[in-house]
């Protein structure tokens, strides 16, 4: 059963964009200086690449990252008339799931040599961040009442494929962590990069 007022996607729009401009707010709180930093005049180029680089980075990295479902979850959005409450309860968890990037952010130590265990927990919350985006949009596909009727069967199905891209690239950083490979800093990247050259605006119904 679809929605109706008090709760609509215009409602449902602005909390998304409300939580994401939130998160990617508090990741700037990541970013670590030394304490020497307590006194301007011993700033040196060796203390900030240092202590502060990795974590500027580390940064870049993950608001690319929610960049991206910001992307997906407004293209999702885009493409539906309007959401029963089954959505609307798995859009909730997957709010939650962004809120809590900053936190498994900050337990990472992504910039060191040697990963430690609390790196799978920002992995993992990639992980099942990933999850609910497909899912969310599996839902929404496998119900048509919910969709824009001018919607296209290929626009439906080349979003899907977008939405798996995050899903592969987390568990890739999964698996990347537990065999201890160098530099999984690359893997900020990677979603963009394959989003980039493999998939294209739907012919049928350009993104706008």
């Amino acid at each position: 059963m679809a929605i109706h007022e008090p709760i609509t996607k215009v409602n449902l729009d602005r909390i998304t964009n409300g939580i994401f401009a939130f998160t990617m707010t508090l990741l700037a709180r990541n970013i670590v200086t030394s304490d020497q930093y307590l006194q301007a005049s011993q700033i040196t180029v060796e203390n900030f690449v240092d202590e502060t680089i990795f974590s500027i980075m580390d940064f870049l990295g993950v608001f690319i990252l929610l960049a991206m479902f910001w992307m997906l979850f407004f293209q999702m959005f885009h493409r539906m008339k309007t959401f029963d409450y089954h959505f609307l309860h798995v859009h909730m968890l997957a709010l939650m799931a962004i809120v809590l990037i900053p936190f498994s952010s900050s337990f990472s130590n992504l910039g060191n040599k040697n990963y430690i265990f609390t790196d799978y927990f920002f992995q993992i919350n990639y992980f099942v961040l990933a999850i609910l985006l497909v899912y969310l949009w599996y839902y929404a596909h496998s119900h048509p009442f919910l969709l824009d009727p001018d919607l296209t069967p290929t626009e439906t199905t080349l979003l899907l494929k977008k939405c798996f891209v995050p899903l592969f690239v987390a568990a890739l950083g999964i698996f990347w962590i537990y065999a201890n490979l160098p530099l999984i800093d690359i893997l900020y990247f990677v979603p963009f990069v394959i989003l980039g050259i493999f998939f294209r605006n739907s012919p049928d119904n350009p993104i706008e």
